[in-house]
């Protein structure tokens, strides 16, 4: 091999990446804070939604025609040993409610003086559903009340 085909070991290579300084002392953006709206509302959401399956409330056939969907597409959540298909796949059934709740939760009303029952309204037409009562001790209720927040 002559020396002007082979390579220099000054230079790396064409796709190597050029070196990083250490990521030890390199400066990091600041953490979100655990305290923001949005994740505040994200806690929440989990929270509601998650009691609203367990309790078997508001968006019980929905939730139970996914359900089924994803048993019969997963076979094998059936047979998951002592486990229940039901609390196993819990997360994935509420996910695309508790996105919109979350969401919804953050947005700030159009009008200045919303009820909570102007609240439940738009929760509820958010969610697809004709009308949203949620029991007196219900979370959603708390996160409704002035002072909860």
């Amino acid at each position: 091999m002559n020396e002007a085909s082979s390579p220099t070991h000054d230079s790396p290579p064409p796709s190597t990446p050029e070196p990083r300084p250490n990521s030890r002392s390199a400066p990091r953006p600041p953490a979100p804070p655990t305290t923001s709206p949005r994740r505040h509302a994200w806690s929440a959401a989990r929270a509601i939604s998650t009691r609203w399956y367990d309790h078997q409330q508001h968006l019980t056939h929905r939730w139970h025609t996914r359900l089924t969907q994803l048993c019969a597409a997963k076979a094998h959540l059936a047979t998951a040993g002592s486990a229940s298909p039901v609390l196993l796949t819990r997360d994935l059934v509420i996910h695309p409610e508790t996105v919109t709740l979350a969401r919804t939760l953050t947005t700030p009303p159009d009008q200045p003086h919303r009820t909570a029952d102007d609240a439940l309204a738009l929760i509820a037409r958010r969610l697809g559903l004709a009308r949203l009562a949620p029991a007196v001790h219900d979370p959603l209720r708390a996160w409704l009340t002035p002072t909860r927040r």
